[in-house]
Parts: structure tokens; C-alpha cells; sequence
């Protein structure tokens, strides 16, 4: 099994998260980058406040670790 860490950084303010707040995401078995969805959910669990939906392109800078 192979898992792939994902660090995934805000671009802009988003709610009450600052610029530059971040999560690392672990997936396995894949090489997609995290979802909407997940990114939300990681955010939600690590900071305890609720994220906005907003263009995960435009808000979230996301870089694959090796």
C-alpha cells in the first residue's frame, strides 16, 4: 500500500482562517489530490470552526510532499 501526503495551505483569508493556515492530508492507494470536500473536512477537524465553500483553486494552494 502506498500513501501520499498532501499539504494544503490557505492563499487568502477564508472565514475566520488566516492566510498561510494548513492541513496535511494523507491518501492512500491514490495520486489525486484531495478533494473539495476533504479539504473542508481536515480544516473543520483541525481548526473546530466551520469552512465556508469557496473555489478550492483560487483559496488553497496544494503541494504534494514526497
Amino acid at each position: 500500500m502506498v500513501s501520499y501526503q498532501w499539504t494544503v495551505r490557505t492563499k487568502r483569508a477564508i472565514g475566520r482562517l488566516p492566510i498561510g493556515a494548513w492541513v496535511e492530508i494523507t491518501k492512500t492507494n491514490t495520486t489525486a489530490k484531495p478533494t473539495p470536500l476533504e479539504i473542508f473536512r481536515v480544516f473543520e477537524n483541525k481548526y473546530g470552526m466551520k469552512i465556508p465553500t469557496v473555489s478550492t483553486d483560487q483559496c488553497f494552494e496544494i503541494i504534494k510532499n514526497f
